[in-house]
């Protein structure tokens, strides 16, 4: 079995879900297992616990093989050395293995940020690792107490409120969770600031930039025009764009494969877009959706902005949602924050890391009422027919714990489809999730990231997957 993982973007959210998945039904040990990847992994964790930080970044480059990408190694030693400079050491707080991965869960000594580590052991070379990752994770302990059955709205709103108010005590969460079914909201209430500098709070309307939440943008635009006559699923990048510049590959990629990441293309466009064979495997791409986007403007002789704005966020009522540009002034949009290290507790501004302008790949803002708006529309047959909708669907391809549709991810739980999509970069987690076959939907945005709060949506979906199932 292929153990690899998908580029940067997406794989926190995958090993993220992989590891839920994993507690949820183990008692955690703290025992590692006597294996080379293991071997490697105590050894880690006692540099880092006695090095300096240039001591564990010195150390840590002889322990990862040429088979970890540049750009995870880069993010690996960066992590441990926020754990020896900023967290004074880690300990231990579970480990097991899944899917022939080591994962070790983490807690700070000092500041107690939990985090997890992927590791794996290269074949070749057992004593390196030929991969290593390292990200953050919520407190272990936030969901234990959430039922795996259905519970009545009164308790589940109990469930959620506790659980924000856990988050603002262990990672001073900013953001806002909404929960609804159809119309009726049942669920609503935020937390934090949507500016630090000079304490302004969140509320209902603050607006958030919600990442790769825009690729379901993008996908129901690239359906609209394919129900117009104006694209076909299966059109190849040579025939509707055919000023891209590798001509071999682009007569192969078609935009049904863009649309699954199945591409053969990388996560940005510079300096080697392709990683693969077009059809071949699910490589989540960035790159991807920006050229979905430019296929959208030439197919509708409207600029991606304009199009989206006109055909997807008009009919649907979202009129607190767009995309702006850093020099622009959005009004109650709030300003995003990262921590610069892994287990550093000072918020940084996002202004330096951000893009210019959002586009077809992620970046625009919305609120949670706008994204609600939009499941609605979807599901109601106001941005694409219902058997437009169903076609989205077909031909998933296996992605993490679930799978990918034409821009949407779709896992099962309790016997009920779970879709949406999720975003996160610095200054940004947001999630939007429909329960398939029901009315119901959560959406959460957040001013802060990358993190884990984006899966307190996945737990509140979850339960009303359990109360659709028990009806």
């Amino acid at each position: 079995m292929d153990n690899s993982l998908p580029t940067r973007p997406r794989r926190r959210f995958l090993l993220a879900a992989l590891f839920a998945a994993s507690t949820a039904v183990a008692a955690p040990s703290t025992t590692l297992p006597d294996t080379p990847t293991g071997q490697v992994g105590s050894e880690l964790l006692r540099h880092v616990n006695s090095d300096g930080p240039e001591q564990i970044r010195a150390w840590a480059s002889t322990v990862l093989s040429s088979a970890v990408a540049k750009d995870d190694a880069a993010d690996f030693i960066d992590g441990l050395v926020s754990a020896v400079r900023d967290g004074g050491g880690v300990s231990l707080a579970d480990a097991r293995t899944q899917h022939g991965m080591l994962m070790l869960a983490v807690k700070a000594r000092r500041g107690g940020q939990a985090a997890m580590m992927v590791l794996a052991a290269d074949p070749a070379l057992p004593d390196k690792l030929g991969q290593a990752h390292l990200m953050p994770m919520d407190d272990p302990g936030l969901y234990a107490a959430w039922p795996r059955a259905a519970v009545a709205p009164a308790p589940m709103n109990q469930l959620i409120h506790a659980a924000l108010d856990q988050l603002v005590r262990t990672s001073d969460f900013s953001g806002c969770v909404t929960v609804a079914h159809g119309a009726r909201t049942v669920f609503d209430e935020c937390r934090g600031l949507a500016e630090r500098n000079f304490g302004v709070p969140i509320d209902r309307q603050t607006k958030f930039h919600v990442g790769s939440i825009d690729k379901m943008f993008t996908a129901v635009a690239v359906a609209q025009l394919v129900e117009a006559g104006k694209l076909s699923w299966d059109a190849t990048l040579l025939q509707v764009l055919p000023e891209y510049a590798d001509h071999a590959a682009s007569k192969d990629i078609t935009v049904w494969q863009l649309l699954h990441h199945t591409a053969g293309l990388g996560d940005v466009l510079v300096p080697e877009p392709k990683v693969g064979e077009p059809g071949k495997e699910w490589n989540y791409s960035n790159a991807g959706y920006v050229l979905l986007g430019r296929i959208i403007e030439k197919a509708s002789n409207e600029s991606y902005v304009d199009y989206v704005r006109r055909h997807v966020f008009a009919p649907a009522g979202m009129t607190a949602s767009g995309f702006d540009t850093l020099n622009e002034v959005t009004p109650r949009l709030a300003v995003g924050y990262f921590h610069d290290g892994l287990f550093s507790s000072e918020w940084k501004a996002d202004w330096m890391k951000i893009p210019f302008k959002g586009d077809a790949a992620g970046g625009g803002y919305s609120t949670n009422a706008d994204l609600l708006r939009f499941a609605r529309a979807l599901r109601e047959g106001q941005l694409v027919k219902p058997a437009t909708l169903a076609k989205m669907f077909d031909d998933q391809v296996p992605a993490g714990p679930g799978t990918y549709a034409a821009g949407f991810g779709d896992r099962l739980s309790h016997e009920r489809h779970i879709r949406g999509h999720a975003g996160g970069i610095e200054g940004t987690d947001a999630n939007l999730q429909m329960v398939w076959g029901t009315d119901t939907a959560v959406a959460l945005t957040s001013n802060q990231g990358p993190g884990q709060s984006w899966m307190l949506a996945e737990h509140i979906a979850d339960l009303l997957a359990a109360d659709a199932a028990s009806r």
